[in-house]
């Protein structure tokens, strides 16, 4: 047995091979696994021999005093019965009455810090059972008890690992959003103030949020909601009237106002109806609410290189996703970026400026032709990445030059490729060149 649980098999292959060993070594019609049921008040028939179909996996029995088995729960060692109809210390589980069971013995299955359930031996027969047999059957439940050990101890490893990889995979998602987003918002910077803000709540919608908000603060402390993006048409006249009925207070405890206040972003995971009628102004409005059907909400603040320029909010409604820590980093990052282009749409840097900017970011000492005013704003690693491009570094190369992974490098030349609006590499580098972003 002890060989066998040292090879690895499946949970419940052990416990099943546990159950006939102990019925052929002991001769007796039923043997069993009871597993504790998490809370503590049942033991669930796990694995078994001998027992009527469909009691297996599915058939439980009471703990404590209720049964054989979680009186051995309670007690210092084996509990064993010679006449069960006899028995006072507990009572008889339906579960051995049913199958006419008269004697049995039971030992606890123990783990480091809890007991995970029971290892039993019946049989209908009034029969004694010697220590021999005792130590047997308390064997094989160490054997279980240090073999499941293991085995929850492995599964929790690869949970952890699991784990882990989906957070790495969920933050490479998030940086190829915003790289994607950055550019995007750099190019529509070019156009105007409006191509800007409407740009930020296409990228919210549908990839973070259901319907987006984005709210700017005006002279003389108004607050204008710019735009409202949302997944259906619906959505969009229900939102549009409570935008035009309900303009917003700047002394509002939350949403906007709040955050426009405190200049910290606002995490609303769940909103249930109380939460909608702290909001609501009147009876009408938390209808609207109600039919707009919002399951969870951010708000971050909005904000140029000079000055708090408003606020970007993001409802999940259908989507039924609850925002956390993550999705508020991001959606922060997709604020950071159209900040600085709303900045840019609004004051334009003068050329001679732009390019000193481009020499101290790159980090390098050499000529640089004064960007185009079509040139794309880059991040700091984008033109990093864009310079060592330039010098025909290949993505394994410059991921340990930069002391990256490969895939965020490539994540990087595939944004730069976007925000020049190149397909290739060498074309990338060609528009570059042009718009003097890189030397000629």
């Amino acid at each position: 047995m002890g060989i066998f649980a040292l090879s690895g098999p499946e949970l419940q292959v052990l416990l099943d091979e546990a159950c006939a060993l102990v019925a052929r070594t002991l001769s007796v019609e039923y043997a069993k696994v009871l597993e504790l049921l998490p809370d503590g008040e049942r033991l669930l028939l796990r694995s078994g021999v001998g027992w009527m179909d469909g009691y297996v996996g599915r058939a439980t029995v009471g703990t404590n005093l209720e049964s054989q088995a979680g009186y051995t729960l309670i007690s210092e060692g084996p509990v064993v019965v010679e006449n069960l109809r006899e028995e006072v210390r507990f009572k008889g589980a339906p579960l051995l009455h049913d199958h006419r069971v008269t004697s049995g013995v039971t030992v606890a299955i123990l783990l480091e810090d809890r007991h995970f359930g029971v290892l039993s031996a019946h049989t209908s027969r009034k029969r004694a059972f010697a220590d021999h047999e005792i130590l047997f059957l308390q064997d094989v439940a160490d054997v279980l008890g240090a073999a499941i050990e293991r085995k929850l101890g492995e599964d929790d490893s690869r949970k952890k690992v699991t784990e882990q990889s989906e957070r790495a995979e969920a933050a490479e998602r998030r940086f190829e959003f915003l790289a994607g987003a950055n550019a995007l918002l750099s190019a529509s910077s070019h156009l105007d103030y409006a191509a800007v803000l409407d740009t930020t709540a296409r990228l919210a919608v549908p990839a973070v949020a259901d319907w987006c908000f984005v709210d700017v603060l005006e002279s003389g402390g108004r607050i204008h909601r710019a735009v409202v993006g949302t997944s259906g048409s619906g959505d969009a006249k229900l939102a549009e009237g409570l935008r035009q009925k309900y303009p917003l207070d700047p002394n509002l405890p939350h949403g906007t106002p709040r955050v426009l206040r405190t200049g910290r972003s606002e995490l609303l995971p769940e909103i249930d109806d109380p939460v909608l009628r702290s909001i609501a102004r009147d009876a009408e409005h938390l209808g609207v609410l109600r039919r707009l059907k919002p399951r969870s909400y951010m708000c971050v603040p909005l904000r140029g290189r000079r000055r708090p320029t408003g606020a970007i909010g993001f409802v999940s409604a259908e989507s039924d996703r609850r925002y956390g820590p993550d999705d508020l980093a991001l959606a922060e990052g997709l604020a950071h970026c159209a900040g600085l282009a709303i900045d840019h749409a609004l004051n334009r840097v003068p050329e001679e400026e732009m390019a000193r900017e481009i020499l101290r970011l790159s980090g390098r000492g050499r000529t640089v032709v004064a960007p185009s005013a079509d040139a794309p704003e880059l991040t700091r690693r984008q033109l990093e990445v864009l310079n060592l491009m330039a010098e025909g570094m290949p993505a394994r190369e410059i991921s340990r030059k930069l002391h990256l992974s490969e895939a965020t490098v490539r994540n990087h030349v595939r944004s730069v490729k976007q925000a020049l609006g190149a397909r290739s590499q060498l074309e990338a580098l060609a528009q570059a060149r042009k718009l003097g972003v890189l030397p000629r």
